[in-house]
């Protein structure tokens, strides 16, 4: 008698590096494949070397990425490793990615080429922009789209993708359905974006296409301390203390315009929104903005025909010297301006320029008296963060004001408990968070997996698979 069946492989108390497959009888799906994140317990701090051409074991022995059979290349494989290859693997095997923050897609690199990779077709094109300029995963492979609200499917396993809103474009959720039931797999999402309302089209369309499970993140939980349960309540409005997305702007120019002196932001340019946030900002203030090579290609290929500038690091007057300029840098280098920081030193404060971390010491070039500096969740994200303290040195020694503005990728507690409630599952399992046990449905059951453990979705119900009769997990 065939059966579906559930292995949490990571990411249930963790940030990210959620790693889910759902197999019936000889197919399965194998959502995401990311890495977690935790900064301070990085094995990889820029001292370790990494060996490229043994990353995939290298990660294997540390436990960075799980051993499944039938995923990786025999060559990428631990000498006398028990994990079958994808050459031998007998069954069907198709990744799907929510989307492209690196705790959801930062080891599809190491996937053996012959296993598909599904992401949507928003995706992949900001995909090829990070490949592009440097940020694609190792490894080298193609990847297949998927396009919102249209099934496709492996084997007997049918998926729909259904787009949510995030701080990147192309996010989505998963439905995907087996001949012994359907689950509800959110990746990430948030209510506080510029589109709240591809939250509510996919509440909607979760409910049509039907489900007994949901798989939700739970990112912003926290303990009772600190999350009052008076707080964990179905609100699906924003608190008047909280910023959205669409806020960012004016708070910025808010900002901007007390000083006279210049400006500087730091971002995760794969937020696309944030950076038109950036441009529009700069548009209200009067003041040029200026890009970093990469962020510009990026929003070059997906912000939209708008007017910014190129930031002339020390890396590129370099590499022009030596004519090893990249061939994309010379493109974008036609197409925009290029400013230098005497350009920007003769009037800073007709300037709003980005520094990401890595590009720190960029500050001892520029006019920094009386500015302020932007810190709208770029890297490093909070003081959790090792490199945190280094950033506040370096701010320091260049006397500019650090200010965070910014507002997160993840659903507020009370969204969060809103979208459940309004979803209303059989079955919750919360995770992508240190305190998933938090969150609770209205009238079903919530599920706390166990890594490894293999859990079965039969009529209706998810039991763990155990010698004896099965339990379901309340």
């Amino acid at each position: 008698m065939s059966k579906t069946s559930l292995t949490f492989y990571s990411g249930l108390r963790t940030i990210g590096g959620t790693i889910i497959a759902l197999q019936h009888e000889d197919t399965r799906v194998i959502f995401d494949f990311g890495l977690t994140y935790n900064p301070a317990a990085n094995i990889f701090d820029g001292q370790v070397k990494v060996r490229k051409s043994a990353m995939a074991r290298d990660y294997l022995k540390l436990g960075l990425i799980p051993e499944v059979d039938g995923l990786y290349r025999r060559e990428d494989l631990p000498e006398n490793s028990s994990v079958l290859p994808a050459q031998v693997y007998a069954g069907e095997t198709a990744v799907l990615i929510s989307h492209l923050h690196l705790d959801h897609m930062g080891a599809m690199g190491f996937i053996d080429p012959s296993v598909p990779v599904y992401m949507t077709a928003e995706s992949l094109h900001l995909y090829q922009a990070l490949e592009t300029i440097g940020e694609g995963v190792q490894g080298s492979r193609s990847y297949r789209r998927c396009e919102y609200g249209k099934p496709f499917s492996v084997g007997k396993i049918s998926v729909t993708p259904l787009r949510l809103d995030h701080d990147i474009i192309g996010a989505c959720a998963f439905h995907i359905k087996t001949p012994d039931g359907a689950l509800l797999y959110t990746g990430d999402l948030r209510m506080h974006g510029e589109n709240p309302q591809y939250v509510d089209s996919f509440i909607e369309e979760a409910k049509k296409l039907g489900f007994d499970a949901v798989i939700m993140e739970g990112t912003t939980l926290r303990n009772e301390e600190e999350l009052p349960d008076s707080l964990l309540v179905p609100d699906r409005s924003m608190p008047d203390d909280a910023l959205t997305e669409s806020d960012l702007p004016a708070k910025m120019a808010e900002i901007l315009d007390a000083t006279s002196r210049i400006g500087l932001f730091n971002i995760y340019h794969r937020n696309i929104d944030r950076i038109n946030g950036i441009l529009k900002t700069g548009r209200e203030t009067g003041r040029k903005v200026v890009l970093e090579a990469a962020t510009a290609e990026i929003a070059k290929r997906l912000a939209g025909n708008q007017d910014f500038f190129i930031y002339e690091s020390e890396e590129i007057r370099q590499a022009q010297a030596s004519g090893t300029l990249p061939d994309w840098q010379k493109s974008l280098l036609l197409e925009y301006p290029a400013v230098s920081f005497q350009d920007m030193n003769e009037n800073p404060g007709s300037f709003f320029i980005q520094n990401s971390y890595d590009q720190s010491l960029e500050l001892f070039d520029l006019n920094t008296d009386g500015g302020v500096y932007l810190h709208a969740n770029g890297v490093p994200l909070g003081s959790f963060d090792p490199a945190y303290e280094n950033l506040q040195r370096i701010l320091d020694a260049v006397g500019l004001e650090h200010i965070e503005t910014g507002t997160g990728g993840h659903a507020i507690p009370q969204h969060l408990k809103y979208i459940v409630d309004e979803l209303d599952p059989a079955f919750l399992i919360p995770l992508h968070s240190f305190h998933p046990e938090r969150l609770h449905p209205k009238n079903g059951h919530q599920l706390l997996p166990v890594c490894g453990k293999r859990y079965i979705l039969s009529n209706g119900m998810v039991t763990e698979e155990i010698s004896s009769p099965q339990r379901i997990l309340l």
